[in-house]
């Protein structure tokens, strides 16, 4: 009996020094979120009649009927007589974050069927 109770004891003893042993854990890393790229200005070229005009937008209609409002910045070109929006306009520009931007705004009188294309030297 006593060698019972003395092996019990030991049992008991080895339990808490030394607890059994746990498989060993595996740690699965996050994966890192990279950042999007921002996407390139998408060239866009719009010929047509003006509808609507500010300081800061032009709306124009074209001749398949589809109507686009661009943004004026002050870095837009604009040729023609200064301080007019004429009616029949061809405006070259870009989409930035789904917005249309002028670069340049012409008078299609100005620049006629033959002429110099608009986007030479402008930035995009």
């Amino acid at each position: 009996m006593m060698a019972a109770a003395g092996a019990a004891g030991w049992l008991v003893t080895t339990e808490i020094l030394e607890p059994p042993q746990q498989p060993p854990q595996q740690f699965q890393a996050a994966a890192a979120s990279v950042p999007q790229q921002p996407q390139q200005p998408q060239q866009i070229q719009r010929a047509g009649q003006v509808t609507s005009s500010s300081p800061q937008s032009v709306t124009m209609v074209g001749a398949d009927g589809q109507s686009t409002t661009f943004r004026i910045t002050p870095e837009t070109a604009q040729i023609g007589l200064p301080g007019v929006m004429p009616r029949n306009v061809v405006v070259h520009g870009v989409i930035r974050d789904g917005v249309a931007v002028a670069t340049a705004i012409a008078d299609r009188e100005a620049i006629g069927p033959d002429g110099p294309p608009m986007d030479y030297g402008l930035p995009v």
